[in-house]
């Protein structure tokens, strides 16, 4: 069920992005440092900008996840272990204590 949601999602947002570069064919100029300028469709200047910004922050998150991957291992490390001596303490007799 999530898949479909998703899907007809993602499908409304591309319809919607298609309208807005159909609406917004003006071409503008852009101005960065150095004296470098750019002149091309709005739309494409703010798709780039949004692909740039997706990329820095997938950059930005990389890190944690990474961390969160390596904490996730040694988890599973542990968990393996205690597995094997919980294993290995069944396995002692019963000893009568009285």
């Amino acid at each position: 069920m999530k898949r479909i949601i998703y899907t007809i999602l993602a499908v409304l947002v591309l319809l919607i992005g298609i309208a807005f570069a159909i609406q917004n064919k003006q071409v503008i100029e852009l101005n960065y440092y150095f004296g470098l300028t750019w002149s091309g469709p709005l739309s494409l200047a703010l798709l780039t900008s949004f692909a740039i910004g997706v990329v820095a922050g997938y950059l930005a998150s990389l890190r944690m996840v990474v961390r969160m991957q390596r904490q996730l291992v040694q988890a599973r490390k542990e968990i393996r272990q205690i597995e094997q001596e919980v294993i290995n303490l069944r396995a002692l007799p019963i000893k009568d204590v009285i």
